[in-house]
């Protein structure tokens, strides 16, 4: 995929941000995923937090990522689960802006 002449490529919950940031480097191009939806979202065996926190970490400081999910919303989630997640990002965006603006 990362060969195709794609600008970016959508990435699903089971592959290794780590491997795809490489290959999108290698490429020149931007890469989109792998917040792990069946587990945040259905299982409630992970903390969507835990898992917001995974993916910035490991995608967070390859170029051309975009934090998102890595596979459809679907109506059974629990929405509790969901708005955690997305309160977890938005709160490491805040984090992430203060600190760049107090160095």
């Amino acid at each position: 995929m990362a060969s195709s002449g794609a600008q970016s490529i959508a990435i699903d919950e089971c592959m290794a941000l780590d491997q795809v940031g490489e290959m999108a480097r290698e490429h020149g191009i931007g890469f989109l995923g792998n917040l792990h939806v069946s587990t945040v979202l259905f299982e409630e065996s992970e903390e969507g937090a835990d898992d917001v926190r995974r993916c910035l970490e490991q995608g967070g400081s390859l170029p051309g990522y975009v934090f998102g999910l890595g596979g459809p919303i679907v109506q059974h989630i629990n929405p509790s689960r969901l708005q955690s997640a997305v309160a977890a990002f938005l709160a490491s965006r805040k984090c992430q802006g203060e600190t760049a603006s107090s160095e």
